[in-house]
């Protein structure tokens, strides 16, 4: 687990930062393509997005903490999901800058209960 967050070091907190690429996301189901297709509509400097530790690296040398999340739009989009327990592994490593956040698309039922149930129970 990293450090804790020191707030009189933050200026800011960004409330909206996506976590975009995970690990076991692979070409085979369009996800590269949707990126490509992403970063040209808005104008990205960067031709990948940044992984969870160089979110928190950009972050941390602007003294922004950032609340970080995945969408959950796996059955809409057949993009896997960045998993809701890496983000929040991650964050914890990142933790004097990165707050995470879980998303889970309430079409997963009871499926997503048990996820919600699970993540507050192991990741207090």
């Amino acid at each position: 687990m990293g450090a804790p967050m020191n707030l009189d070091d933050i200026v800011a907190i960004d409330f909206h930062t996506h976590a975009e690429e995970a690990c076991g996301m692979h070409a085979d189901d369009g996800y590269d393509d949707l990126q490509h297709a992403m970063a040209q509509y808005f104008h990205s400097p960067f031709k990948t997005p940044p992984t969870i530790p160089e979110t928190a690296e950009y972050y941390r040398q602007r003294r922004i903490a950032a609340v970080i999340f995945a969408v959950d739009a796996e059955a809409a989009t057949g993009h896997r999901r960045y998993n809701n327990e890496d983000i929040a592994t991650l964050a914890a490593e990142h933790s004097d800058i990165l707050i995470p956040f879980a998303s889970i698309d309430p079409a997963r039922g009871k499926m997503g209960v048990r996820e919600a149930r699970r993540l507050v129970s192991d990741f207090r």
